[in-house]
């Protein structure tokens, strides 16, 4: 062992409480992982990859000796979206004794189970929601792997001047995500010296005039681009309300959102030349090794943006086992993670103290006529 990693293991190991009987989700052969996700109702797609994508590596992972020889394994509840079921199944999952959760997906989900999360000290590693509220104020518990609706919406307004359109409207949910798309956008624009061209919010269960009087007074100022920090079926209802009406920015959706209408919340057809912001590599790319052993271990399986989410929550969450050697505890796989970066095979995530951002990886692809995300 060399000597640096050495002194890490050493007070990593200083921080776990004697006695492995008394740790939840350990025994002498196995360590558990909860996972609550939506696996049935409008969230499932995402749910169902994020799953499969965890379990392909995690299986890579028990392959090679799991942590530190204990095979790891993942207990999954459906919650179909809905916070209550998400709640419930957290308390079953603690309760049935788990070291750590991941893959939680649908930002009201999540944000309900946070105070669980606080109330356990069990961490959450992997949390698949580009809300705010679960980046800031940092939460010591929650580890998010990936970039949030801050960083998004940052990176289109900086795409969209890397190729020459300063005329960028938006609309936004007035809630926390469309709060955070919001600042990510003002703040690149305030950069750049630009303000934008219109901004509508829309209120919380928006309605079909709601929806149609925030398209048309951005459409009255003819914005070469329109990035939408919205859920899925109100970005699509805007998409379609402006094509109606001959309106034709470049429509910029964000990752959630994105997923979930290429999934089928739409025909590929109205979504074509949609611009999707991406917080993973492309699962086809072949210069991240993580995104190449994805698509070997599915085999004839499609590979998919969540799926490789999924198996990136999977190395992290292996990686900061391992580092606790022999003694894995809840204790011991923060300060694992909050001790040095994971490269998590051409993906890096890294985490201090008061950040817990994780990544902001974020790259802009493109739906192709038929429905599948271009670079």
């Amino acid at each position: 062992m060399r000597p640096a990693f050495a002194c890490v293991a050493a007070l990593l190991a200083a921080t776990v409480l004697p006695g492995l009987a008394a740790e939840p989700g350990v025994t002498p052969q196995k360590v558990t992982v909860g996972m609550s996700t939506p696996l049935t109702g409008p969230l499932a797609h995402y749910g169902r990859e994020l799953e499969r994508g965890l379990r392909v590596g995690l299986g890579q992972a028990n392959a090679a000796g799991g942590a530190n020889g204990r095979e790891v394994e993942l207990l999954v509840r459906d919650d179909a979206g809905q916070p209550d079921r998400a709640v419930t199944n957290t308390r079953a999952l603690l309760e049935g004794g788990v070291i750590a959760l991941t893959g939680y997906h649908g930002a009201a989900s999540i944000e309900a189970v946070l105070l669980l999360v606080e109330q356990s000290g069990v961490p959450l590693i992997g949390a698949a929601s580009s809300a705010e509220v679960l980046r800031e104020p940092p939460r010591r518990g929650v580890f998010n792997l990936r970039a949030g609706a801050r960083e998004e919406a940052a990176a289109m307004v900086l795409q969209l001047d890397t190729v020459g359109l300063s005329e960028i409207a938006a609309i936004v949910q007035d809630d926390a995500l469309g709060r955070a798309g919001l600042e990510g956008i003002q703040v690149e624009l305030t950069r750049l010296a630009l303000k934008p061209q219109a901004v509508e919010k829309l209120p919380q269960g928006a309605t079909a005039p709601d929806i149609s009087r925030a398209t048309q007074a951005v459409c009255k100022q003819r914005p070469q681009a329109l990035v939408l920090a919205l859920d899925a079926q109100n970005a699509l209802a805007v998409i379609r309300a402006a094509r109606k009406a001959a309106c034709l920015p470049q429509f910029y959706v964000m990752s959630e959102a994105g997923a979930q209408l290429v999934a089928g919340g739409a025909s590929p057809g109205e979504l074509a030349g949609v611009v999707v912001s991406q917080v993973v590599p492309h699962p086809g790319t072949a210069a991240a090794p993580a995104a190449l052993d994805y698509r070997r271990l599915l085999g004839a399986a499609a590979p998919s943006y969540p799926g490789l989410e999924g198996f990136l929550y999977a190395r992290v969450l292996v990686e900061g086992l391992r580092r606790c050697g022999r003694e894995p505890s809840r204790r011991c796989l923060v300060a694992a993670l909050e001790a040095r970066p994971v490269d998590a095979g051409g993906y890096r995530v890294q985490f201090g103290a008061n950040d817990r951002r994780g990544s902001k990886f974020v790259e802009m692809t493109i739906v192709t006529p038929d429905g599948r995300f271009r670079r």
